[in-house]
């Protein structure tokens, strides 16, 4: 993702704001089916995995926001400082 759509993201108070702030930037290429967030460790970081409807769908997030092919999706890092890891799990 380019610095300015990771600071968007990184500016999110909580995880569910930040599933939020993940499904807004791709509306414009469709609804997400899946969207699994995936700490790294004590980094502050997440690793997303983001699968849109069609493979086609998937170019157009790699292209406008960067990230690498995975499976049937697309793969990228989020710097993320948050208070609370509750609930990662239900993503």
């Amino acid at each position: 993702m380019n610095q300015e759509h990771l600071e968007k993201l990184a500016g999110a108070a909580k995880v569910e704001e930040l599933q939020r702030a993940i499904e807004a930037l791709c509306q414009p290429f469709g609804s997400p089916k899946n969207i699994r967030l995936l700490p790294i460790g004590p980094s502050g970081e997440y690793v997303c995995f983001l699968e849109l409807g069609s493979p086609n769908l998937n170019s157009s997030i790699i292209e406008n926001y960067g990230g690498d092919y995975f499976a049937n999706g697309v793969a990228f890092r989020i710097p993320f400082k948050h208070t609370n890891d509750q609930g990662l799990n239900n993503f």
